[in-house]
């Protein structure tokens, strides 16, 4: 019978085989995959429940360090409560957009470290975040046990059930003609904590309705980018036939029939031997 980590290592590089195949070269395995800018959100936004769920755990003498912060749908916020937020990132487009977030919102106390986590050179901080990368993580042990070493106090991480990627799955197969390997998702990822005797607290948040995009086309440009399909081909051809098939409007925007609701987890543990515990 396979650990819980050489599941979860064995699961990524199939994941990761299939998009080499497809794309016709490697990309690697990590949190730096292509990268799709998030929209941009008011950083002192009050109905976001993940936010709020944070608030709890941070207050004005807090200093988080956020890992795979990407363009700050986290950070901003959490800068608007925290002493400082501290962003490590490795893609060089989601750092830029920050910066001139950061600017935007006109905060002074964020720090952006434009580097992977592995060989990031930072201080600890008394909260240690990553939202929604260790899926991507093919070395998640060591991953984990970075962010252990980081903490004051507490590591949070925040992961679905099904990875966001499980919205592209039945288009992937109308397209290409097979179901793709997912990424794993929280059951892989709670194996893989308990496994390194690591026994979290687990708080769920109220399932939410995927939106893709507002309008058809942007939802068609979405798409090309997820699954590296060119416009005017075959692929695209059956791409939209998948849309037509596919897609439904709610007033929210555009969703995808037969797709779960994403269903988010906060995990949070306070590792032994961390400076506050």
């Amino acid at each position: 019978m396979k650990s819980a980590i050489e599941s979860w290592r064995e699961q990524i590089l199939k994941f990761d085989r299939e998009m080499e195949a497809r794309r016709g070269s490697g990309h690697g395995h990590g949190h730096g995959r292509p990268v799709y800018a998030s929209r941009p959100l008011d950083p002192y936004r009050t109905d976001d429940p993940v936010v709020n769920g944070l608030f709890e755990l941070v207050g004005k003498d807090t200093e988080v360090l956020d890992v795979g912060g990407g363009a700050g749908r986290l950070a901003l916020p959490l800068a608007t409560r925290a002493r400082r937020v501290t962003v490590v990132d490795p893609s060089e487009d989601s750092v830029e957009l920050l910066k001139t977030r950061i600017a935007e919102a006109g905060l002074t106390n964020i720090t952006v470290i434009n580097e992977g986590w592995e060989d990031a050179d930072v201080p600890p901080a008394d909260l240690v975040l990553c939202s929604l990368v260790l899926h991507h993580q093919l070395e998640a042990v060591s991953f984990v046990e970075k962010m252990q070493e980081h903490t004051r106090d507490r590591v949070v991480v925040l992961e679905m059930m099904q990875t966001p990627g499980a919205v592209d799955r039945p288009f992937h197969e109308r397209v290409f003609g097979a179901a793709r390997t997912p990424l794993p998702g929280l059951p892989k990822l709670l194996a893989l904590l308990w496994e390194m005797e690591i026994f979290p607290d687990v708080s769920m948040f109220s399932p939410v309705t995927p939106v893709l995009e507002t309008d058809r086309d942007s939802v068609s440009e979405y798409m090309r980018r997820r699954l590296s399909v060119e416009e005017g081909t075959e692929e695209d051809e059956r791409l939209q036939v998948a849309m037509e098939e596919l897609l439904e409007d709610i007033p929210e925007g555009i969703t995808v029939r037969g797709v779960a609701p994403h269903r988010q987890a906060m995990i949070t543990w306070q590792p032994l031997g961390a400076f506050g515990s």
